[in-house]
């Protein structure tokens, strides 16, 4: 775990692009080689050889550990904004915690080892640095439970945002990171069970399942792995790549405000769902398996920010639900006339992958293309015609 952890770390910070965005999952790592040293040298040393060093560790642990649900949230943050140099609101309160364990970190180092092994009677500003130790431990449970309920809300309101944007959305969902948030939130509520079991005092029938050593180590290792393999990689999914890969910024901040003052008419919305009717009815831009909404903006020649309003508030759909009905109701028509197979005739109608393309067509038909066929060409032709038009009237 520390030689993998090194090298993440190691990596990350080589990143020439997207370097606010790698940093936080960077120290990260550190925090989590600095984690493996620190229990490696209390495994080595042991109270009763090494106390100091023992004591050390101990100490060190907690405060480093309280760095990475907030480092790994700033991470997810980076690769779901828009922005890369987005200013973070309450920097202090995500600072308060760190600095709470660091406190106590160093109250406990300054107490005397018969304390610790508990061989003398414990004195009162004692009892207050051993409760204070508790009470960072709790705090540390109640830090990981916020960071994940803030990380699910990052991930949510990204993939809403993905659907304003792009056509095809699977190739820049973070389900990796679900899954952590899923995974992390669950071993939270064990541990949680655990200690109410302990006080409970049921702990004693519930030991041989719960009280493992290596059930923990386990979790952590899968974890790292995961965070490790997946976050190398990772890219923003809400910054445009342009020809030569460079960013572009030129979306416009407006667009995240839902279109607060916007200066858009009904007329001039009525006129852009026109053009954006005939872009797809007659220039097949929804074909485009890479298709965004700044390519269609570009295309009719309006902003992004107006040809999103126009989308939302006057064809009432996403650009993602509009763009992949237009695709669907090709897909049928193409039943009707060929027998392409479905993989082929997917990826022909603008999808990048045969389950996007399943998942659209059965919240399109109700079932699948496999049982749409089965049904005979006669009903596919019928099914077509039923289909709504993606936006209304062409005109």
């Amino acid at each position: 775990m520390c030689g993998l952890s090194l090298i993440c770390a190691a990596l990350l910070f080589l990143q020439r692009t997207h370097r606010r965005v790698y940093w936080p999952l960077a120290l990260f790592f550190v925090a989590e080689t600095l984690i493996s040293i620190l229990t490696m040298v209390g495994l080595i040393a042991g109270p009763s050889t090494y106390p100091l060093l023992a004591r050390l560790s101990n100490a060190l642990t907690l405060p480093i550990a309280m760095t990475q649900a907030p480092l790994f949230w700033l991470y997810v943050r980076g690769l779901t904004s828009e922005e890369e140099h987005e200013a973070i609101a309450h920097r202090m309160l995500h600072l308060l915690p760190l600095l709470a364990a660091g406190a106590v970190a160093g109250l406990y180092l300054i107490l005397p080892l018969t304390v610790i092994d508990g061989t003398a009677q414990v004195p009162a500003w004692v009892g207050f640095v051993i409760a204070s130790v508790y009470a960072v431990a709790v705090l540390y449970y109640l830090q990981v439970a916020t960071y994940i309920v803030m990380t699910i809300r990052l991930l949510t309101t990204y993939n809403s945002r993905l659907k304003d944007l792009f056509a095809s959305t699977e190739r820049r969902e973070l389900g990796w990171v679900w899954w952590i948030a899923v995974a992390v939130a669950s071993y939270w509520f064990f541990n949680i069970a655990v200690i109410v079991l302990q006080l409970s005092g049921v702990w004693p029938w519930a030991a041989p399942v719960m009280h493992a050593e290596i059930l923990s180590q386990v979790i952590s290792a899968a974890l790292i792995w995961v965070i490790a393999l997946w976050g190398l990689r990772q890219k923003p999914g809400l910054v445009r790549q342009i020809d030569d890969g460079s960013q572009d910024r030129r979306h416009q901040a407006a667009d995240a405000a839902k279109y607060r003052n916007s200066a858009l008419t009904t007329d001039h919305a009525e006129r852009i769902a026109a053009k954006i009717e005939r872009a797809m009815a007659r220039d097949l831009m929804y074909r485009d398996p890479n298709l965004s909404l700044w390519d269609l903006a570009q295309h009719i020649g309006a902003t992004s920010n107006y040809v999103s309003q126009t989308l939302n508030e006057t064809l009432e759909e996403s650009f993602f639900d509009y763009v992949n009905r237009w695709r669907i109701k090709d897909a049928l028509d193409r039943m009707n006339t060929s027998q392409e197979t479905i993989l082929i005739l997917a990826y022909d109608v603008g999808f990048n992958s045969r389950s996007s393309f399943y998942k659209a067509f059965k919240r399109e038909t109700g079932m699948t293309p496999s049982q749409f066929r089965r049904r005979g060409k006669s009903d596919i032709g019928q099914a077509s015609d039923a289909l709504p038009e993606p936006s209304g009237t062409l005109t």
